[in-house]
């Protein structure tokens, strides 16, 4: 009578294949386990299949007893087997990173057994796949899909089944940062009103001129007033940043100021020793823009937007004798005086 010898086996592949032997007698029967015998405790090759509570308890033994004894006694022989620990994986705690920041750093642990290997995603493991503490770049996909599942499995399992658990990381979407369009600015008219815009990200800075940012770099419509040489040099480039980007790296978008030369304005030459009348033809301007007369409390005939009007002064500037007469381009703050002899 023979029960086999004793064995150790994995507490996640627990199942005992039995092999009595029993001579002197026409048979046996197992008994000393709560758990199944199949195809029945009578078969000396049956399969064991133990109960949690057994498996938990770490040791069962289970006795084979001879049957069809004649005139002899029953015989017993005795097997005893060990459950020894499952291995246990641990692929770390699901997190997110920023997609303009996506390489995660994986923190993945093993006990009971040599080693682990990770599947699961189309990125780029480094420095490979079975250190348990490896970095992953995620693939272009993963990062439009906004997701990606990472699965950790033991390796050098002995007489234990593969153990696997997963960890999803999301992929946020990153920053952006729009400066605005690029301008063109008269060069008598110079301060700029910004327009930026952010996403994600909780704000942004204006940098890159040597100006003023009203009220503040941090202000994206604050008003930029460009120094003399930015003018002078004719353009100016500002770069908006983000800023409060939480795991994301900072996004910065640039616009371009361009500065026109500022059109001029003529009134035309000093008139001295006129007849005194009370008509004064004024002269022909070149102006790029359109202009305006001002400064006098006489009439502009046919009227003060005429360059070439004729002015009549009033009583007092004849006593007077003279009289200064402005021209102002319009929405250009260019003026230009004319002194008239009357």
């Amino acid at each position: 009578m023979n029960a086999g010898a004793a064995v150790s086996l994995c507490a996640n592949n627990a199942q005992v294949s039995l092999n009595g032997s029993v001579s002197g007698a026409t048979g046996g029967v197992w008994s000393g386990g709560t758990g199944t015998y199949s195809p029945n405790n009578t078969n000396l090759n049956a399969t064991y299949t133990p109960t949690a509570a057994e498996i938990a308890g770490g040791t069962l033994t289970l006795t084979l007893t001879s049957t069809g004894n004649g005139t002899c006694n029953p015989v017993q022989s005795s097997r005893v087997i060990t459950f020894t620990p499952a291995p246990i994986v641990n692929a770390g705690p699901d997190g997110s990173v920023c997609n303009n920041a996506s390489i995660i750093s994986l923190g993945g642990s093993v006990i009971g057994a040599t080693g682990a290997i990770w599947s699961g995603g189309a990125g780029t493991y480094t420095p490979n796949n079975t250190t348990l503490n490896a970095t992953y770049s995620p693939s272009a996909a993963e990062r439009t899909a906004g997701t990606v599942t990472l699965t950790l499995t033991s390796a050098g399992n002995g007489n234990c089944t593969a153990v696997s658990d997963q960890v999803t990381y999301s992929i946020t979407p990153a920053p952006t940062a729009n400066a605005g369009a690029d301008q063109a600015l008269c060069s008598n008219n110079a301060i700029a009103t910004l327009g930026g815009s952010v996403t994600v990200a909780t704000g942004g800075i204006w940098s890159g001129g040597a100006g003023t940012f009203a009220p503040s770099t941090a202000n994206m419509n604050a008003t930029y007033t460009p120094t003399a040489v930015e003018i002078a040099n004719g353009n100016v480039t500002l770069t908006l940043t983000t800023t409060g980007n939480g795991t994301c790296v900072a996004v910065t978008d640039q616009m371009q100021i361009n500065y026109t030369p500022s059109p001029p304005a003529n009134a035309g030459t000093p008139i001295f020793a006129l007849p005194r009348t009370t008509h004064r033809p004024l002269r022909s301007v070149p102006l790029q823009r359109a202009a305006h007369w001002s400064g006098g409390a006489g009439s502009f005939t046919p009227n003060n937007t005429t360059l070439n009007a004729t002015y009549t002064p009033t009583p007092t500037e004849l006593a007077a004798g003279t009289l200064t007469l402005t021209l102002t381009s319009t929405g250009m703050a260019i003026a230009s005086q004319l002194l008239i002899a009357v």
